[in-house]
């Protein structure tokens, strides 16, 4: 993953260094067309001029950027038809489909060998690495679809019984992954400064063995496949009329002064960006325990022992009895009473009603406005008090929707003391508590809120 990142940064501030320089332009496009050549695992006639695999039409273009009057980098894409016709030891005809994209880079071998030169021809090259989907459908010479279960006796090498479809844990395939590896060499010749004209040959290696999309046709074949093609394109050159494009330059031209002041500033940054990924990558090494052991603090799913809806994890009170008030730890609430006695753990003051919701609600009836009603008035009777509205679910529903239910319906209660009697905001606190355990059903008396009193 470092790797991979400083290469993209460096990718990046390479192509933005160079092309800061607004004096030239630098960017262009080839669209090409013409036809293609399989070398693969095929036995051919050697004495036909045109050979099978030349029938269908090959395109593509590229896209170049250029660094300077030599160099330069360039993404292509091409679409290969693969026709062929293999016939020994199993007569069947190559029908493959192959779309390829490369990252390549450029080099005017012109401009590099002639540096003050101003023909309008040039010789150009390019290598590079790439990708490639191929799809493949094979058929006999009659033009018929090679069933899945074809098979064909190799007398010639050992005489077994071979599959001609590749099986991918048995299933056939069609269609098929492969890295490429192109060089291409083209003659161009520009007759005007935007567009130039040219002939492009194409030698393209394969790490794949089977773009046929069959195995064994013929132990004479090489070890990888390759393509060769030929193409006729036109380039066009952007912003070019105005500005003079660095391939049409000459060296001198070029200030390759500045291009060396450049390169050492680009340096430097991947230098500063090295170290600031190194220092970054350490910490998150440090951050990620302790974040991971903090979800699970603060999740509420995962094994509840007790069933008070606490996971174990951060439960300090692993044996609470059923339907007990628990806080955030898991710890048992102890409600003091106005005369100092401690109640029950299951048990609310008398003075302290509840409000209660229906099913899957957080309207407020005429029974809860009434308590609701009761609560502000000793709280305006009191203005030194605060209290904590905690609202509760039945058993029905899974923890996420009840633990938002039961916060819903404490901000309800918090919304109407606050809108309708004027109790301070910041004297109600509204806390959701989730679901209660027992019983496990539709339960009036566990949708609820209940209400703690207090003072700072």
């Amino acid at each position: 993953m470092k790797r991979f990142l400083l290469l993209f940064i460096l990718t990046s501030l390479t192509f933005t260094v160079f092309s800061g320089n607004n004096n030239f332009s630098r960017w262009s496009i080839t669209a090409e067309y013409g036809y293609n050549y399989f070398i693969g695992d095929i036995n051919q006639d050697l004495l036909d001029i045109f050979p099978t695999s030349i029938r269908d039409i090959t395109y593509g273009g590229t896209i170049e950027c250029a660094l300077t009057p030599v160099w330069g980098l360039a993404l292509d894409g091409y679409y290969f038809p693969l026709r062929a016709i293999n016939n020994s030891p199993c007569p069947i005809r190559i029908n493959t489909d192959l779309v390829t994209s490369d990252f390549n880079t450029t080099i005017n071998f012109t401009r590099w060998i002639f540096p003050q030169t101003k023909s309008k021809f040039y010789v150009n090259g390019s290598i590079g690495i790439g990708f490639s989907r191929y799809i493949f459908d094979l058929r006999y010479i009659d033009n018929t679809v090679v069933p899945a279960n074809a098979t064909y006796v190799d007398y010639k090498y050992d005489g077994q019984t071979r599959f001609i479809h590749r099986y991918e844990n048995g299933t056939p395939m069609t269609y098929g992954i492969a890295a490429s590896i192109p060089v291409t060499l083209s003659l161009e010749y520009n007759f005007s400064k935007p567009f130039a004209l040219g002939l492009k040959a194409h030698y393209r290696a394969y790490i794949n063995d089977d773009l046929e999309g069959a195995t064994c046709l013929s132990n004479d074949g090489v070890t990888n496949d390759y393509i060769g093609a030929g193409t006729l394109f036109l380039r066009y050159k952007f912003n070019s009329i105005k500005k003079h494009h660095l391939r049409d330059i000459i060296w001198d031209e070029y200030e390759p002064d500045k291009a060396l002041e450049l390169a050492q500033k680009l340096e430097k940054k991947y230098d500063d960006l090295a170290n600031r990924v190194d220092t970054l990558e350490k910490k998150v090494d440090n951050i990620m325990p302790r974040l991971e052991n903090l979800e699970k603090i603060l999740s509420n799913d995962g094994p509840d022992s007790d069933g008070d809806g606490v996971p174990d994890v951060r439960d300090m009170s692993p044996e609470t009895p059923v339907n007990t008030p628990v806080d955030f730890w898991g710890k048992p609430i102890v409600i003091p009473q106005p005369k100092g006695r401690a109640l029950g753990l299951n048990e609310l003051p008398d003075e302290t009603p509840a409000v209660y919701f229906g099913f899957d609600q957080i309207d407020l009836d005429n029974d809860a406005l009434v308590t609701i009603r009761k609560i502000a008035m000793k709280m305006q009777t009191d203005p030194t008090l605060y209290v904590e509205v905690r609202g509760y679910c039945d058993y029905m529903g899974n923890n996420p929707y009840n633990n938002l239910l039961s916060q819903r319906r404490s901000d309800r209660v918090k919304a109407e003391l606050v809108n309708v009697w004027g109790i301070p905001f910041d004297h109600i606190i509204s806390n959701g508590k989730g679901k209660i355990i027992e019983p496990r059903t539709k339960y009036r008396p566990n949708r609820r809120c209940d209400f703690f009193f207090g003072r700072l």
